[in-house]
């Protein structure tokens, strides 16, 4: 079952952003950044619910090398990203805090 993916306004900041960063740090970066994002949206699509609840309905899925996942929950409709936070971000800031 493929579902839709949805990326909410908070997440989508969150995404520009990091994007911002990584393109400034390295022409080209912030592209292979979009890459990873648009791999784990694919991943969510066929297989969401194979992935870790982190609070409540929440759940996440690592970005392939870089210190980001996308925090989620999975509704009857599709999937929807809430966020999408480094590693050292604050666990306060991750939905359902």
């Amino acid at each position: 079952m493929t579902r839709s993916v949805e990326f909410k306004p908070a997440a989508q900041g969150d995404i520009a952003v990091a994007f911002a960063w990584y393109e400034a740090q390295r022409t080209g970066l912030g592209a292979e950044f979009l890459r990873a994002i648009a791999t784990a949206r694919d991943q969510l699509a066929h297989s969401a619910d194979r992935y870790p609840v982190t609070r409540g309905v929440f759940r996440w899925i690592k970005l392939r090398r870089f210190p980001y996942a996308l925090h989620f929950d999975i509704v009857a409709d599709g999937v929807r990203v809430h966020a999408c936070l480094h590693f050292r971000q604050s666990p306060t800031r991750w939905p359902g805090a």
